[in-house]
Order: structure tokens, then sequence, then C-alpha cells
């Protein structure tokens, strides 16, 4: 159970860091970019699998893992983008619902059965990133395409979470999860890098030092998400199906209530019947299916 807290503390800080980023100003590009090369190496140092950056070509997994990289480091950027510019509660709602799609790709390529409940979850969630998603008070053109954002991070982090279940069922060994991740973060920080490159001897754009401490800490924060998570499953304190959602609601409930009392996000009406759906979808795609058998 203490992995579990853990876990939710540690993803939760990682949600309001994106938030803190912004208000002090720090380009979150860079930071990001610093991120993911800290979290790679955290991995590679932590793992016990033989994998390593020299050998890690030779894996089934790692064009997979290569792939992730450039989604991981795209829809960290519209994350951060998204907190700072809709807030916490709409980034960690469109974030955590997207445990909707690898339920959904489990039920249609791996023969898990379809329910009602699952169904009802669906599409409370789906419905839950609408209404979080909109803003009353914005401008013209933010209105037209304040939808966009979200559903970029609900799509990506879908993809994500549905591939790495993927390559947990058919790629990868017990040992080489650590080193999967660790090359997942690696290729994010060499795309980033090259992006950096770019943004510095091409536009001229100026390198921020404080970027490279808020980068350093937001990667220890990135690898400690994936860690615990992984330590509250091997714990086996709890069913995966039931682990999930527990630990999605927590962090969401967390992260809300932190993003209204601190930095005083003002919600509206349909904001907060969004995240009471999101609460139920979580709840019943979860929680429900455990307590009826």
């Amino acid at each position: 159970m203490v992995f579990l807290i853990i876990s939710i503390l540690v993803s939760t800080l990682f949600g309001i860091s994106f938030k803190i980023i912004a208000v002090k100003r720090i380009h979150a590009l860079q930071a990001i970019i610093v991120n993911y090369m800290m979290a790679g190496a955290l991995g590679f140092i932590t793992t016990s699998s033989s994998v390593t950056p020299l050998n890690a070509h030779t894996q089934p997994w790692f064009y997979l893992a290569v792939s992730l990289g450039i989604i991981f480091i795209s829809s960290l950027f519209v994350i951060a983008e998204t907190t700072a510019k809709q807030g916490i509660s709409v980034a960690q709602v469109a974030n955590r619902m997207a445990v909707v799609v690898p339920i959904s790709v489990a039920i249609l390529c791996y023969d898990d059965p379809f329910t009602v409940s699952k169904a009802i979850g669906i599409l409370l969630a789906v419905l839950a990133v609408y209404l979080v998603s909109h803003k009353e008070e914005t401008t013209q053109t933010t209105q037209t395409f304040w939808w966009v954002f979200p559903l970029i991070i609900f799509a990506c982090s879908g993809i994500i979470d549905s591939s790495i279940n993927y390559a947990q069922r058919f790629l990868l060994s017990s040992d080489d999860f650590d080193a999967f991740l660790s090359t997942i973060f690696s290729t994010a920080f060499i795309i980033g890098f090259m992006v950096l490159l770019y943004q510095l001897l091409i536009k001229k754009e100026r390198f921020q030092l404080k970027a490279v401490p808020a980068g350093i800490i937001l990667g220890t924060i990135n690898f400690g998400t994936m860690y615990f998570i992984v330590c509250a499953l091997n714990a086996n304190i709890m069913e995966p199906s039931v682990l999930f959602p527990v630990n999605n609601l927590s962090i969401l409930t967390l992260s809300t209530l932190f993003s209204v009392l601190s930095f005083k996000e003002k919600l509206s009406f349909k904001n907060w019947i969004g995240i009471g759906l999101s609460l139920l979808a979580i709840l019943i795609l979860g929680l429900l299916p455990q307590l009826m058998d």
C-alpha cells in the first residue's frame, strides 16, 4: 500500500509541476527535454535488465519504444501547454480518462469481455473530457479550438497505455520493463534535443539556465511515476484492474483540489460535472466489476 500512496503523490506532483513551470515562466520544452535525459538515465542506472543503450536496438520492442518516445515528448509538451492555459484539472482529466482506450483495445483485440458497465464507463469518460475542457470565459479564437489540446492528450495517453499493454503482453520479459521505459525516455530526449538545436541555432532562441534544474527535478519525478506504480503492481496489494482506477481516481481528485486551493483555478458548473463524471467513470470501469464478482 505504501508504494501505491507514493505513486499517487508523485504522479500528482508531476501534474502540478507543469503549472509551477508556467507560473515561474520557465521554457516548458527546454525543461521537458532535460526531464527526459534525466528520466532515461535513471532508468538505465536502476534497471536489473541486461539491456543497455548500446544493445537496446537488438530487442524486439525497440522500434515500438522509439515510436512511443516521439509520442511521449509530443504529448508532454501538449500537457504542459494545456496545464498553463486551461488548468491542471483539464490536463489531468484528459490524461487519466485515456484509460478507456486500452480497455476498448482489449475488448476489440484481446477478447476481453464486453459488458454494460464498460460501455457506460467509456461513454462517461468521453463526456467528462468534453465537459472539463470547456471554458466559459475565453476569446472567440480559443472557444473554437478549446477542445483540441485535451483531445490530443486523451489520444496520445490512450495510444501510450495501449502500446505499453501490448508490449507487456507480447514483447517484454519480466526484467526488461525498466529498459523499455528508458529507451522511450531516451528517444524522447534525442527528438527534443534536435528540436532544441533548431530553436537555438536557426531561430536564435535563448536557452534558459533555470530550465536545467527544473528539468532534472521534473525528470526525477517522471521516472518516479513509472517506478512506484510498477512497485505497487509487483506488491500484489490488489488486482491491476482495481489498482489503476484507484490510482487515477486519487491523482485526479488531489490534482483538482490542489489546483483550486493553491492556484485559485476557477471551474465552471460544467467543469465540476465533468470531474464528477470522470470519477464515476473510473469507479465503474475499475471498481464496480470487482464488487460484482
